[in-house]
């Protein structure tokens, strides 16, 4: 593929070519982007996706890529990452952040400010527009809860402005899924509490404790590779069917914790496509749950 002629894509944002994409997932797996998009500012990321858009080029966005398995031979088209987006503003009623600001950044900002709320994304890698993305949190809880508003770039064959803002309840986001629609965050405004630091540090401590005990937080993983089934929990019903320390290659199952997967060094996306099918026959066959993914495997385009 070559880049369309119809924009002057370098213009719109920092653009590189056959980039590598294992550095930039907590995995530590993928093949090079063709074009490797680096937008600064949420009005360029808006012009870049509809310039790409208007030309049909196809793109993919990355943030913190704490959830994703990229392919080992790359992708074709566009690949845009957030990373160079990283604002993060005092707004009444707590703090507005763009896309690239990464969780451990927001938290430690809540925490030095003494605002409550997000504290329970401690110890959760990524950045805030993947999270919202997938409503990141903890069981009975999600970053959403505490979305006061959001703005958005907006897919589609449209007329006019292509960048809304919606108050969180039009959103109507559900557990791990911020039901985005295709819509790329642009900016969001995180409704939070006042507290003081000493009691939002305490909180944030205790939660991390508690997962340094029971997950593998040291090691390369994706986070969880399955949704927690409905009254239930996956890493429960791995466990059950005998999946902790299960390896493919070197992908395993950790010993720790069998909803993670971990790389070992040098795993490959076939070895994790591997383990997740592993995975999910084992507790279909244990417990008769059909377990869906957390992780988003990309395909090659």
């Amino acid at each position: 593929m070559s880049m369309p002629s119809s924009a002057n894509y370098a213009d719109l944002a920092p653009l590189r070519r056959e980039v590598p994409l294992a550095p930039f997932t907590t995995l530590g797996i993928g093949g090079p982007a063709e074009f490797f998009f680096e937008p600064q500012k949420p009005e360029q990321l808006a012009d870049l996706l509809t310039a790409l858009e208007a030309d049909g080029t196809p793109f993919r966005m990355l943030g913190g890529g704490a959830n994703t398995l990229f392919p080992d031979e790359g992708l074709r088209g566009a690949v845009v990452h957030t990373g160079g987006m990283r604002r993060l503003f005092r707004d009444e009623p707590g703090l507005r952040a763009w896309p690239g600001v990464t969780l451990p950044a927001l938290v430690r900002s809540a925490m030095e400010l003494g605002l409550a709320g997000v504290h329970q994304l401690v110890g959760v890698p990524g950045q805030v527009g993947g999270a919202l993305a997938m409503n990141a949190g903890a069981s009975d809880w999600g970053i959403w809860d505490q979305v006061e508003e959001v703005t958005y770039w907006v897919p589609g064959p449209r007329e006019g402005l292509k960048i809304e803002a919606h108050p969180a309840a039009e959103c109507q986001p559900r557990y791990r899924d911020g039901n985005l629609q295709g819509a790329v965050v642009l900016e969001v405004l995180l409704r939070l509490e006042e507290s003081t630091k000493k009691a939002v540090k305490q909180a944030q401590d205790n939660l991390l404790r508690r997962k340094n005990q029971s997950q593998p937080v040291r090691l390369a993983s994706a986070g969880c590779a399955f949704k927690n089934p409905a009254q239930d929990a996956a890493g429960r019903l791995l466990d059950q069917a005998g999946m902790k320390g299960k390896r493919c290659g070197q992908a395993e199952v950790s010993p720790l914790h069998a909803n993670f997967i971990v790389n070992l060094g040098g795993a490959t996306a076939q070895d994790v496509r591997a383990l997740l099918e592993q995975m999910e026959a084992a507790v279909l066959a244990e417990s008769g749950v059909q377990l869906e993914r957390e992780l988003q495997v990309v395909t090659p385009t």
